[in-house]
C-alpha cells in the first residue's frame, strides 16, 4: 500500500477506512484551491487572514486544514462519525422509514427532515438523498409548533453527536466571520452576532448520499445543477469526487452559467473541509465577498460505482436579519438607488425566495432530460 493510501485511511490518528473506496483519477481537470490553516486563523495570523480575505473575494472556495489544531481534529472525528451513520442508515432503512422524518410544512431552506426528489422503481433515489438535522430545534427554546419535535428512533440515539457537530460548525463559521469582520473594518460582532447558535436561523447539519452508477445503467450525470447556496457559509466534508466549480478562466454565458468545458473538479483532500461562501454574505457585503457557483455530478473514474457520502454544515443569518448590505464598513459600497427602493426581506423570507428559484431550476432540469457525458 502506498503512503498516500495510508494517509487517506488514517488522518492524524483518525480512522477513515472505507471512506476512500477508490482513488481520485489523475486524468480529470481539477481546480487548484488554496488551503487555509485553522490554527493560524485562531491565532489571527496576519498573513493567513489576509489570504483568506482575498480568497473570499474570489473565488469564495478554499480548503480548511483541520489537522493543525485540537478543535479541528475533534471536528474531524465527529464528522467521520456522522458520515458512518449515514452509511448505516441510507442504504438500510426503507424509503417509508426515511420519509417518516418529515420536512417542514412550508417552502423554505431544507433544514429539517428526510428529502429525496426522485425515487426509482426499486426504491432507490435516482440522484441523492439527504437527512437534515435542524439547528433551531437542537439549540433554541422551543416555540409552540416545535415543542412536539422528535427525531425518529433511528436518529434519536445520536442527538449528542449532532449537537456537538453543529456546535463545532457554528464555532468554526464564526472564527471565519470574525476574520472577515476585521478585514472589512466592521464593528466587532457585526457578522458574528447574526450567526449565533441559539437564534432561529434554519441552520442545519446535513447527511448526504449520492448513489453510485450501477452496472449497465444509463448515466445521468448531473445530480444537482449549478447554483449558489442560500446560506452564509457552507462547511463540506466529502471523500469522493463530484463537486465542481468554474475554472478561473471560465467562459461565462449568463449570470450563473458557464460553458461545459469551464467546469473543474474539486479533489477531496484528507483532513480538510471544503468551505464556500453563500449568497447571504455576498448580499450583506454588497458583493465585496463572493458566493461560489458550483454543481454536483457523479463521482469520476473508478469512484463512479460507489455511493458518495458527504456531511454538510450550513450556517445562515438569523431569521429576522434584514437582507441589506452592512453600512459601517469603508470597503462596502453604498447601495444603488435600485437597491434602496427594493423591498427589504428578512433572512427567512429571502431564503424562501431562493428555494422557490432552485425548485424552478430543478424542474427545468427534469424537463430538459439532458444526459451529460463526462469521462469516468
Amino acid at each position: 500500500m502506498s503512503s498516500n493510501k495510508l494517509v487517506e485511511h488514517n488522518v492524524a490518528g483518525i480512522d477513515m477506512s472505507g471512506l476512500y473506496p477508490a482513488p481520485f483519477p489523475d486524468d480529470v481537470p481539477i481546480i487548484e484551491l488554496k488551503t487555509i490553516s485553522l490554527a493560524k486563523l485562531l491565532e489571527k495570523d496576519q498573513t493567513e487572514t489576509q489570504r483568506m480575505f482575498e480568497i473570499c473575494q474570489d473565488p469564495g472556495f478554499f480548503y480548511l486544514d483541520l489537522t493543525d489544531h485540537p478543535e479541528g481534529l475533534q471536528m474531524l472525528r465527529d464528522v467521520v462519525s456522522c458520515c458512518r451513520l449515514g452509511q448505516s442508515i441510507f442504504p438500510n432503512k426503507s424509503m417509508e422509514e426515511k420519509k417518516s422524518f418529515k420536512t417542514r410544512e412550508r417552502i423554505g431552506v431544507f433544514d429539517m427532515g428526510y428529502f429525496t426528489k426522485d425515487v426509482l422503481p426499486d426504491g432507490e433515489p435516482r440522484y441523492s438523498e439527504t437527512i437534515n438535522i435542524p439547528m433551531t430545534e437542537m439549540f433554541s427554546p422551543p416555540s409552540e409548533h416545535e415543542k412536539n419535535f422528535r427525531l425518529p428512533p433511528w436518529l434519536a440515539p445520536h442527538v449528542d453527536l449532532f449537537r456537538t457537530t453543529m456546535s463545532q460548525g457554528n464555532r468554526l463559521a464564526n472564527v471565519i466571520f470574525s476574520v472577515l469582520e476585521d478585514a472589512l473594518q466592521l464593528k466587532t460582532g457585526t457578522i458574528t452576532s447574526a450567526h449565533q447558535l441559539a437564534d432561529p436561523s434554519s441552520d442545519f447539519l446535513r447527511l448526504l448520499r449520492y448513489t453510485g452508477v450501477k452496472p449497465g445503467k444509463t448515466v445521468d450525470q448531473l445530480t444537482f445543477p449549478a447554483h449558489k447556496d442560500a446560506i452564509s457559509l457552507a462547511i463540506l466534508f466529502t471523500w469522493l469526487g463530484g463537486l465542481q466549480i468554474p475554472a478561473p478562466d471560465a467562459t461565462w454565458i449568463g449570470p450563473e452559467k458557464v460553458t461545459e468545458d469551464s467546469w473543474r473538479w474539486v479533489k477531496p483532500i484528507p483532513g480538510t473541509a471544503i468551505v464556500n461562501l453563500g449568497d447571504a454574505i455576498e448580499i450583506l457585503t454588497n458583493k465585496v465577498l463572493k458566493s461560489g457557483l458550483h454543481r454536483v455530478v457523479r463521482a469520476p473514474g473508478k469512484q463512479a460505482p460507489f455511493d458518495k457520502y458527504s456531511v454538510l454544515i450550513g450556517t445562515r443569518p438569523n431569521n429576522q436579519l434584514p437582507m441589506v448590505p452592512f453600512t459601517d464598513s469603508p470597503l462596502i459600497p453604498e447601495q444603488t438607488e435600485e437597491q434602496r427602493n427594493a423591498p427589504v426581506l428578512t433572512s427567512e423570507e429571502w431564503g424562501t425566495s431562493k428555494i422557490l428559484g432552485l425548485e424552478r431550476l430543478l424542474k427545468k432540469r427534469d424537463e430538459d432530460k439532458e444526459v451529460l457525458t463526462f469521462k469516468h
